[in-house]
């Protein structure tokens, strides 16, 4: 059905008295207007008692025609209405478009619907007073502070390059079941820029580092607490440095084909020692080195190459070996579960001393010990054994795995690195002398590599500068001891 024809602009509607002019507010106002019509009156109207007013925009009290608001006669419904209540019209071309009305900027003269004026559209928003916020505070004194908002270079703090992505002030959680300490240990020294580090010893002023290279050749660098790195010449070593221990400008290391070599200056220059084994660690003592086999054998020989490996009975497999700070070395017997049986100690003079261990002991996980004076500690499935000054050995449980460990004073406070497979960080255990572990620091991979990782290979302590270096796949860091 074609639309009613349409109204000159400012023509009023015959059915209506008035132009719509004076409306009253969208709430209905402040006080109800008693409506003067009869009840019979409203029924005919089809309002009734508590009806609405079928047309509130004119604000009008007088009676409205019932042939006016006939909804159901379709030859004086409004197109307005004919949308509403016949859903199936089709309105076709006869829609009026709404862009080519005078708010639009179309011509006034073209017969179409002065939308403002006379469907009061334009004006009902702002009588309603809606406020979609779009405008921001809606108070004059309604300021928003710079403090309520995030920084946004949070980012670009500080230089990341050689650090580990983990924070540990940020670190609130407890990933291994162990609490924070009050007080953990702060990150110290200038950032080194090392890949991933496979093996870490105490020299110097500084580490002696083992890095991993990606052409298989052997790398070593010696690194200080203010940045300095330092190549190694490393002559005649070849392959990937597993294991390392340096004593007074000695230094020994494993690569991974199970050879062991020693240098007697600073690393400058390396000679296969102990050949025809195959050889998982190293520790010096004296004069000479100290070799653990793959079998549990332990074997010596001279440091500058000059003599022959010779095995030493100890009575069993050895499962881990550790030199300590008078010049000797420490191996740990274990059976075939890898409990420990004994100890066996060699003296700088070359004394040795056997014990047996007071067990049952947990098996040993890694071939890792730590050892100083008396105190002796290993790790196990999910922590770590240790024995203090009263010889009595006592075993400590959390999660993750121990990978790495080490004595930090004369008493048996023991750091132990613990890696978790869950979140790829190590966390630093601090396991005092009265037996109370807490977490003092923790290691992420580095962003800047791609194949770095968060595991430790190795912890020591550097006693006269008062550090713990670790190294792992993040590279190399050291903390302040706390």
């Amino acid at each position: 059905m074609p639309a009613p024809p349409l109204r000159p602009r400012g023509e009023l509607d015959p059915k209506l008295d008035e132009p719509l002019e004076d409306l009253p507010p969208m709430d209905g106002g402040a006080e109800d207007v008693e409506d003067p019509r009869t009840e019979e009156e409203l029924e005919e109207a089809g309002e009734g008692e508590g009806g609405l007013p079928l047309d509130d925009a004119t604000a009008e009290q007088d009676p409205v025609d019932p042939a006016d608001v006939d909804v159901d006669d379709p030859q004086e419904s409004g197109w307005l209405n004919e949308l509403a209540d016949n859903p199936d019209l089709d309105v076709g071309p006869d829609v009026i478009d709404l862009d080519q009305s005078p708010a639009a900027g179309g011509d006034d003269a073209d017969g179409s619907v002065p939308v403002e004026e006379d469907l009061g559209l334009g004006e009902g928003v702002a009588a309603g007073g809606l406020d979609a916020g779009e405008e921001g505070p809606v108070d004059e004194d309604e300021e928003l502070r710079d403090e309520d908002l995030p920084s946004l270079d949070a980012d670009d703090e500080g230089d990341f390059e050689g650090e580990a992505l983990l924070d540990d002030r940020f670190a609130a959680d407890e990933p291994l079941g162990v609490g924070w300490a009050a007080v953990p240990w702060p990150r110290v020294g200038a950032p080194v820029q090392l890949p991933a580090a496979t093996a870490i010893a105490c020299a110097g002023r500084g580490a002696l580092v083992a890095v991993r290279s990606e052409s298989g050749a052997a790398e070593l660098h010696h690194v200080d607490l203010e940045g300095t790195r330092s190549p190694v010449a490393a002559v005649g070593l070849t392959g990937d440095v597993r294991s390392v221990s340096v004593s007074a400008g000695r230094v020994a290391v494993v690569t991974a084909d199970g050879q062991a070599y020693g240098s007697t200056d600073d690393g400058a220059h390396f000679v296969p020692l102990a050949k025809g084994v195959t050889a998982v660690d190293v520790a010096i003592g004296s004069q000479v080195l100290w070799t653990l086999t793959r079998a549990g054998g332990l074997w010596r020989a001279p440091l500058d190459g000059g003599g022959v490996a010779t095995p030493l009975t100890v009575g069993g497999a050895v499962g881990a070996v550790a030199g300590d700070l008078t010049g000797g070395v420490t191996a740990v017997t274990v059976d075939a579960a890898r409990r420990p049986t004994g100890v066996v100690r060699v003296a700088a003079d070359g004394t040795v001393d056997r014990e047996p261990a007071q067990g049952p002991l947990e098996p040993m996980g890694a071939a890792r010990l730590a050892v100083r004076d008396r105190c002796i500690a290993y790790p196990t499935a999910g922590g770590v054994v240790r024995r203090t000054g009263d010889a009595q050995w006592r075993s400590f449980k959390w999660e993750g795995r121990v990978t790495a460990l080490t004595f930090v004073d004369d008493e048996g406070t023991l750091v132990a690195a613990t890696y978790s497979d869950a979140d790829d960080t190590t966390a630093l255990v601090r396991l005092d002398v009265s037996g109370r572990a807490s977490l003092v620091a923790r290691i992420g991979a580095v962003q800047e590599h791609l194949d770095s990782d968060g595991r430790a290979v190795a912890v020591v302590s550097d006693d006269p500068r008062g550090v713990v270096w670790v190294a792992g796949g993040f590279g190399v860091a050291a903390f302040a001891l706390r």
